[in-house]
């Protein structure tokens, strides 16, 4: 919902929904607040899901302590890496609850999150955006995962560290660019499709 909902309109429109059996409802409200998370999820017919926006551990330990919310979604990039992630999964699983991850970036994220698929007893389910990326962002790095179509399982890196390099050519042709975001607030940005050919300035 990307913390859109006030929550009684939240509320609303999940127990409308709940008859379509949806996986989880994420990000129901403000991310400003946990205790508003938790007292939706206290109500809520559909499981809660959140914490992508959340820069802190400390904010999944009082997310933690209202009990309410069953998926931990930390996102490694801006948490602080895989460190700081492996601790919001232990909060996790000391109250119950799986992560995961959020990851809409690029295949070094995607990297970090299978190391964390690999060693986080509680890891529940892994959200993989790359195929929505435009396909020269694959040439960042020198292995990408492969997808098992009979079970949807994404294959793990064999090699040393984060099981990738980066091959620094492509990193020089595509410089940093400031507006390359997903911007959740465009109409349409649901139906994004990478492009195949990178942006000339």
């Amino acid at each position: 919902m990307h913390c859109r909902f006030t929550p009684r309109e939240s509320l609303r429109v999940a127990t409308r929904l709940a008859p379509l059996d949806l996986y989880w409802w994420e990000e129901p409200t403000s991310s400003e607040r946990e205790e508003l998370t938790n007292e939706i999820a206290a109500q809520c017919p559909i499981p809660v899901a959140t914490g992508e926006q959340y820069d802190k551990i400390g904010r999944f330990q009082t997310l933690a302590m209202g009990g309410g919310v069953g998926i931990f979604q930390p996102e490694p990039m801006s948490l602080g890496g895989i460190t700081n992630t492996i601790a919001v999964a232990g909060i996790a699983k000391a109250n119950g609850a799986w992560i995961a991850p959020h990851q809409s970036g690029g295949p070094v994220a995607t990297a970090v999150c299978l190391q964390l698929a690999a060693c986080v007893d509680n890891f529940l389910i892994q959200e993989y955006f790359d195929p929505f990326n435009d396909p020269w962002t694959n040439d960042l790095v020198t292995w990408v995962p492969k997808i098992d179509p009979k079970n949807g399982h994404l294959s793990f890196p064999t090699a040393p560290g984060l099981g990738i390099d980066l091959n620094l050519d492509v990193v020089r042709e595509h410089p940093y660019d400031p507006n390359a975001y997903l911007d959740t607030s465009k109409k349409g940005w649901e139906k994004r499709l990478g492009t195949g050919k990178a942006k000339k300035k």
